[in-house]
């Protein structure tokens, strides 16, 4: 699951409030907390005592009207775009001059671009300076002439004279006196006859194949082939009903919700995470990004318009990311809906989910009920546990109060029955989150890490944000895990990383990998965030790290069917060997020839994988991949590498940083 759970190391500030406010309580309270059993009689406990930490809002909600607007050199081509992008996320649009240096700071940018020969960001700016509809008239010129430029280098005759025919009569309103308009005049018909801007090259970009992905009946974000089950150990977890084979896509999911982390804010999209180097900004605060006006307008008429006077407030504070997950799955959604669940919901909290819920016939991501139902462990948490993040929960209820989240007035220092309903459900989104949330990442470049012996990579698969993703939270962890993850946008895709047997479970990994960490070190990191002792194959048998494994040990299984028994075996050995369990006799000889086969397949993927070719070195190494497990038994330094180009593979066709360049 990768993402920080919230405990009292992520946040400083919201430590010192907690100790705070229990250290307000009287004896007599604390006492009656510990007798609680549902949400709400949390909330109303230590409201009253929780509202220490202020809300504070950055003057002008992190817009500027002086500080970009100066001159800037377009020459400097990187530096240009810096800034103007800079201007454009802080520049205010609460007035008309304002709004008009905005559309100037953006046709300044679009004139970079045009010097960049990047036609296409040309056109973006056109339109969005277009929508915000402030741009001087008597300025107008310069935009069409521009337009009919970039149309004359993509070799379209009927657009480009167009533009300049609009370009021609917007010049009648401009401020230039006759003799500079006459040379401007010449300027645009010598533009038009004599097509000064060089075409462009169309380049052929490699197809990647990208198959329709149908999920299931019930769950329909996953594959047919996955179901899932549940007992008193396990919980809920994944199976397949039938062999799949390796690459295969088994979840395509949106997410219920999710966030961009306070670092990437001013560089990926708010609304669907993608990285932004063209920036639109919200117009009425300075502390986001979008990456187009489609998901600036999505935002606002969704989340947004809430969150805009209170997100500022909220990363100053210290909180976690769970938090912004927390407040998201509310303020993404209109008051109205949760209070058309608020009998249903609030009876099964009182209850402490103990009633019987009604299995739905699909089970999608969009539907709240899938979310308020995933795991919490509220039965295991400590009281000093739960104060926290009912402080925690108070304190983003008294943020949507400030973002005017309610269709009703409301007081920071009293609670409503509608307040402390939606207070119950954000304590209940902090508990589930913390086992239930993923990262979402993309490709950024790095110095040469080694994350496997004899294989560096120039990347990492950085985390730029997270999202709770409802069917894949039902998936277990293992050390050795099923599955990698990679996201397009903030989708997230899971594609299998070994073939699987019918009947097998299918895990997903929690951070913790048996090929970089030692047994007591994961056992210790999966019980401190996930409260579990792993008892998946590679804790139960003791795998090797990858450091310590031989490449000349085969392990290679009994031929007699259902038999556990694996030999592990070196090509020096009698190649006839007995059973220490049901004694049959295995030869080790086909084994060895099938393996030869590799001998052919790898070299060639390891060229196509040299040259950027991922998709076709994906292929290759899955093929190679399912040799290995056809002749062996895991654990072996080969099945990790290849596994580890697959995965390189598989993470190319996510998402990547606008400044992310292939290095191998």
């Amino acid at each position: 699951m990768d993402v920080p759970s919230l405990n009292k190391n992520d946040y400083t500030l919201f430590q010192k409030y907690c100790e705070k406010t229990i250290g307000k309580l009287t004896e007599e309270c604390v006492e009656s907390f510990r007798a609680t059993k549902d949400e709400e009689s949390r909330i109303k406990l230590i409201y009253d005592n929780a509202g220490l930490l202020p809300i504070t809002v950055e003057e002008n909600n992190g817009k500027n009207l002086e500080k970009h607007n100066r001159k800037k050199s377009r020459k400097d081509y990187d530096n240009a775009l810096k800034a103007y992008n800079a201007g454009i996320i802080k520049c205010p649009q609460d007035s008309v001059p304002a709004r008009e240096l905005l559309t100037i700071l953006i046709s300044n940018r679009s004139a970079t671009y045009f010097e960049l020969r990047e036609y296409k960001r040309v056109f973006n700016d056109i339109d969005y300076l277009t929508e915000i509809g402030n741009y001087p008239t008597h300025l107008q010129y310069k935009i069409w002439l521009r337009k009919a430029k970039c149309y004359n280098a993509l070799q379209n005759e009927r657009l480009a004279t167009e533009a300049y025919n609009e370009a021609t009569e917007s010049l009648k309103h401009s401020k230039l006196d006759e003799a500079t308009m006459a040379t401007k005049m010449k300027e645009i018909e010598n533009a038009r006859v004599n097509k000064t801007v060089d075409p462009v090259k169309h380049e052929v970009v490699p197809s990647v194949e990208i198959g329709v992905f149908v999920g299931g009946k019930e769950y329909i974000a996953a594959h047919p082939t996955i179901t899932f089950d549940q007992d008193p150990y396990q919980g809920r977890f994944a199976r397949a009903t039938e062999d799949i084979e390796t690459g295969t896509i088994i979840i395509e999911e949106n997410p219920h919700c999710a966030v961009v982390d306070a670092s990437h804010v001013l560089t990926n999209c708010q609304n669907c995470s993608i990285s932004v180097d063209q920036p639109i900004a919200c117009s009425s605060c300075g502390n986001v990004v979008f990456c187009c006006t489609n998901c600036e307008r999505l935002a606002n008429k969704s989340f947004h318009k809430f969150e805009c006077p209170i997100q500022q407030s909220l990363f100053a504070s210290g909180a976690s990311i769970n938090c912004s997950m927390a407040l998201r799955i509310i303020s993404q959604k209109p008051f109205s809906y949760f209070r058309d669940k608020h009998n249903k919901l609030r009876d099964y909290m009182k209850d402490n989910c103990k009633k019987n819920v009604t299995k739905k016939k699909v089970y999608r991501f969009d539907d709240y009920d899938n979310v308020f139902f995933l795991c919490r462990n509220e039965n295991m948490r400590t009281k000093e546990d739960l104060v926290q993040y009912s402080c925690m929960a108070i304190y983003l209820l008294r943020l949507l109060k400030f973002g005017k989240y309610f269709p009703f007035e409301t007081k920071d220092k009293v609670l409503t029955d509608d307040e402390l309903f939606i207070s119950a459900l954000i304590l209940r989104h902090l508990q589930l989150l913390q086992f239930n949330a993923h990262e979402i990442s993309e490709l950024k470049n790095t110095t040469p890490t080694s994350l496997v012996k004899g294989l560096l990579t120039n990347y990492e698969n950085a985390t730029i944000g997270a999202g709770l993703y409802p069917t894949l939270a039902l998936f277990n962890h293992s050390c050795d895990p099923s599955i990698v993850r990679y996201n397009i946008k903030n989708k997230m895709v899971v594609r299998t990383i070994k073939p699987i047997k019918a009947g097998d479970i299918v895990y997903e990994n929690y951070g913790p990998l048996y090929t970089a960490m030692a047994i007591e070190k994961r056992q210790e990191t999966l019980k401190n965030n996930y409260w579990f002792e792993c008892l998946c194959r590679p804790c139960v048998e003791l795998w090797p790290m990858f450091d310590e494994m031989n490449e000349n040990d085969l392990r290679i299984c009994c031929q007699k069917e259902r038999c556990p028994f694996v030999f592990v075996v070196n090509t020096d050995d009698d190649p006839f060997m007995t059973c220490e369990y049901c004694h049959t006799v295995t030869s080790i000889l086909p084994h060895l020839k099938g393996l030869m086969v590799l001998d052919e397949i790898l070299p060639l993927a390891e060229a196509l994988y040299g040259t950027g070719q991922f998709e076709s070195a994906m292929k290759k190494f899955i093929e190679g991949l399912e040799i290995l497990y056809k002749f062996m038994s895991p654990p072996h330094p080969e099945m990790i590498k290849i596994q580890q180009r697959i995965r390189v593979c598989m993470v190319h066709l996510g998402n990547k940083s606008c400044a992310y360049k292939v290095k191998l």
